[in-house]
């Protein structure tokens, strides 16, 4: 139910405007997407469904709706678009994007990795999904520094700037301003040939 409250979230423009609509605070929509909360009230669940314009059976046991804008049958495959060239789009299950990578299909770009500077997480030709509506915190993310994307892990440092680290040791680490770092979105799958 987590990834469903995620999209209605998402629907809405966010965990402000969901709380508002909802009357559920964030932390406590937070915790539902998690799914750390075993056994949600019937009150807070109905009002995050009216808030979304959902139906109420859909956000709890989830299955097929396609009165629901984005979502189709729960086994549909979806075209994933590459970022940076006109290749054929990656046919993924929407049913896995959103339940089980818990990210919505419409902020999802593909990507191959050119290069080998995140060997061995990610080898050369290794295609990656994007979440274009993930772009803070520590993780590994697409970027654009100077005019040129690469694939990066990051880690932010409050006052400091910004790391900029390649997994392969053969490469040097760096650290930039953060103004310096446009995030494309953080990689929430790797796609191997091995």
């Amino acid at each position: 139910m987590g990834a469903r409250i995620r999209f209605v979230q998402e629907k809405v423009g966010g965990s402000s405007a969901l709380n508002k609509l909802s009357g559920v605070s964030a932390s406590q929509l937070s915790r539902l997407i998690r799914n750390e909360i075993p056994n949600p009230g019937l009150n807070q669940i109905q009002s995050i469904a009216k808030a979304g314009d959902v139906p109420l059976v859909w956000l709890v046991e989830g299955g097929e709706q396609s009165g629901v804008e984005g979502e189709t049958k729960s086994n549909g495959f979806v075209p994933i678009s590459y970022f940076d060239n006109g290749k054929s789009p990656v046919m993924l299950e929407r049913s896995y994007l959103v339940n089980e990578i818990q990210s919505n299909p419409d902020h999802c770009v593909m990507f191959q990795s050119g290069e080998d500077s995140m060997a061995s997480t990610i080898s050369k030709g290794d295609k990656v999904l994007i979440d274009t509506s993930r772009t803070s915190g520590d993780g590994i993310f697409l970027v654009k520094i100077e005019n040129n994307v690469f694939l990066k892990r990051l880690q932010w440092l409050p006052g400091a700037g910004v790391d900029v680290i390649s997994d392969n040791s053969s490469y040097k680490s760096y650290q930039l301003k953060p103004e310096m770092v446009e995030v494309i979105g953080q990689v929430v799958w790797i796609g191997s040939r091995y």
